[in-house]
């Protein structure tokens, strides 16, 4: 959790220009960055799509090519059209149904750590070490907070000012945590 005190040295160096690794970021947060997260971090969600897409066009191979397949190729269009849209409303509700989560985003990073903020509800900063990997997806950054890979955070590319805040960021990933997985 951030304190007051620190946040008040952190602005007061930045303005003198101690801190100039530092790069500032800000955003507020759409489904789509829930998404491109899961995707990175969590397998099903990877592959959920492909697989209701092989699923239908099986199943429409034996609605088509066989008869009598009638019922297991209807029963297999329903569940391909489950599992494809599964993911996207599942996110969807999840992200419409906690007021928390929709709420602009605030953050920074440096050589010490990585700082965010939404509101003043939810504080908090993790020093390089506390992450133990990253990725990058074509909407952002995921970073990792568990070894296994069971929670993340998003930064997505929009939230930086310019191409060069995100390059900075991206170096300092690189610095601190390693290359991208």
């Amino acid at each position: 959790m951030w304190s007051n005190s620190r946040r008040r040295r952190f602005s007061y160096s930045r303005m003198r220009g101690d801190m100039s690794d530092s790069v500032d970021f800000k955003w507020a947060p759409s489904p789509a960055d829930w998404r491109a997260s899961l995707r990175a971090m969590v397998p099903m969600f990877r592959w959920a799509p492909w697989f209701a897409v092989v699923l239908g066009v099986f199943s429409s191979v034996l609605l088509f090519g066989f008869d009598g397949m009638v019922p297991a190729a209807v029963f297999g269009l329903v569940c391909a059209l489950v599992i494809g849209f599964m993911e996207p409303v599942a996110v969807w509700w999840r992200f419409s149904s906690d007021e928390m989560i929709s709420r602009t985003v605030v953050g920074s990073a440096d050589d010490q750590s990585f700082r965010m903020a939404v509101g003043n509800s939810v504080r908090e900063e993790i020093v390089w070490e506390e992450l133990p990997g990253w990725t990058e997806t074509r909407q952002g950054f995921v970073l990792e907070t568990l070894d296994e890979g069971a929670a993340s955070l998003s930064v997505p590319h929009r939230a930086f000012a310019s191409d060069e805040d995100m390059a900075s960021f991206r170096t300092l990933l690189e610095q601190h945590i390693g290359p991208a997985r």
